[in-house]
């Protein structure tokens, strides 16, 4: 399969977008790509916090028009409409080795449906089983973790502890329907496909306590995936996100967001936009590396 190579880098400039030249290689592995030297930019990564917006109330048109009186016979029939008994959104959360909480999600009367699951900015989705049942091991991006689902029509709030977050390192990618996208860490001196190459592809353990992690059900509708990296604090590791050029996603462009937790839980995040070869590319690889916290990185 030939090998399309971008190398992207960012200058500091936070919420600039920066348009990032193609560097193009067919034939060529990932091994044998010749090294290019960039700029180096230590912008300080910035702390987010999120805006909520007020929306107005929607005005219906029926307000406008002339009501006819009701009786008192059909008043005296109105009345609360009782909730379906057993029918409640049930989620809890509880604390796992490795700064990981373990989500069991019940929603009797939502089987085989869609679920919104969210934590920190992070939005995945997930499909309930016949039994309206769901679960998932999630690497929180916070000590005081809090989940957010959305089932059916009706949310559940969980919450946990999870004291040994300050020991790990966590780099996340999220994305909406799109796929052939992939998160990548590379060690010091490793080499693609071997001990110190953390992806989804690579066996648990292949990089000591380093993993990574695949949230998201593709075949649930408008489907939100993550993949989350985890290392003990300390190790080193360069993050690059690779996009496969495919039959469903070429000539088509493609959003992702890449959130990295800092100290004191602080989380810094860079957005990527990217517009992918047409599709006479399909089969080929981008690689987006030196990407810096609060910019925009952009390929045309």
């Amino acid at each position: 399969m030939a090998v399309l190579r971008f190398l992207l880098t960012a200058t500091a400039c936070a919420g600039a977008a920066v348009a990032i030249g193609q560097f193009m290689e067919s034939g060529v592995s990932r091994a044998a790509a010749t090294p290019v030297d960039l700029p180096e930019t230590y912008p300080e990564a910035p702390v987010l916090t999120a805006a909520v917006t007020e929306m107005a109330p929607r005005l219906s048109g029926a307000f406008d028009l002339p009501q006819p009186p009701r009786s008192p016979a059909r008043l005296a029939r109105l009345g609360p409409v009782p909730a379906k008994e057993g029918c409640d959104l049930r989620l809890s959360a509880e604390p796992r080795p490795g700064a990981i909480a373990e989500l069991q999600l019940a929603a009797p009367c939502a089987p085989l449906a869609r679920v919104t699951l969210r934590h920190q900015g992070l939005t995945v989705t997930l499909l309930t089983d016949a039994q309206g049942e769901a679960g998932v091991l999630f690497p929180a991006l916070s000590r005081d973790a809090v989940f957010m689902a959305e089932a059916g029509g009706a949310m559940a709030v969980a919450r946990t502890e999870l004291p040994d977050m300050a020991e790990w390192h966590r780099v996340a990618l999220q994305w909406r329907d799109g796929d052939g996208l992939s998160l990548h860490a590379l060690a010091p001196g490793a080499r693609y496909g071997e001990s110190g190459h953390v992806s989804r592809d690579m066996a648990p353990g292949a990089a000591g306590g380093a993993s990574m992690i695949g949230l998201g059900d593709p075949a649930a509708p408008a489907p939100r995936l993550a993949e989350i990296y985890s290392a003990p604090v300390g190790d080193a590791a360069a993050i690059s996100v690779e996009i496969e050029v495919t039959a469903t996603n070429c000539g088509s462009p493609v959003a992702a967001e890449l959130v990295r937790v800092g100290d004191a839980e602080s989380i810094a995040s860079t957005d990527i936009e990217v517009t992918l070869p047409g599709c006479d590319a399909v089969g080929e690889l981008l690689v987006l590396q030196n990407l810096e916290p609060g910019l925009t990185v952009a390929s045309r």
